[in-house]
């Protein structure tokens, strides 16, 4: 653990920051030049470490909060601030996605890809 002052494991940051790795290099490698398959080395990187990121996530999140969550009140305030916090540049990258198709007039996907 650090002494900033926050309960970190930073091998677990060190960890999930491979993690996000390895499914950025594979979603980059199955939209540019193939699509690797579920038996080859990338293929499992990218399907195991996307459960491997939530749940070593889920566990940052819990270690670091382990001090500060111990009721429901203090539960429902770390939810509405998390929400406050997350959403706000969740939505402005949606609508910056919508822009650019519409400024590259282009139809703007919407549930078609899962189909």
């Amino acid at each position: 653990m650090n002494n900033i002052g926050t309960d970190r494991i930073e091998s677990l940051d060190y960890l999930r920051g491979i993690m996000a790795l390895s499914v950025m290099i594979y979603h980059l490698t199955s939209w540019n030049l193939y699509h690797p398959g579920a038996s080859t080395l990338l293929g499992r990187l990218g399907i195991y470490a996307v459960s491997i990121f939530f749940i070593l996530s889920g566990l940052s999140i819990a270690v670091a909060y382990s001090h500060f969550i111990n009721d429901l009140k203090s539960s429902i305030a770390f939810y509405i601030r998390r929400i406050f916090r997350i959403w706000p540049l969740l939505w402005l990258c949606i609508f910056a996605v919508i822009l650019l198709y519409i400024l590259e007039r282009k139809e703007v996907p919407s549930l078609k890809i899962y189909c």
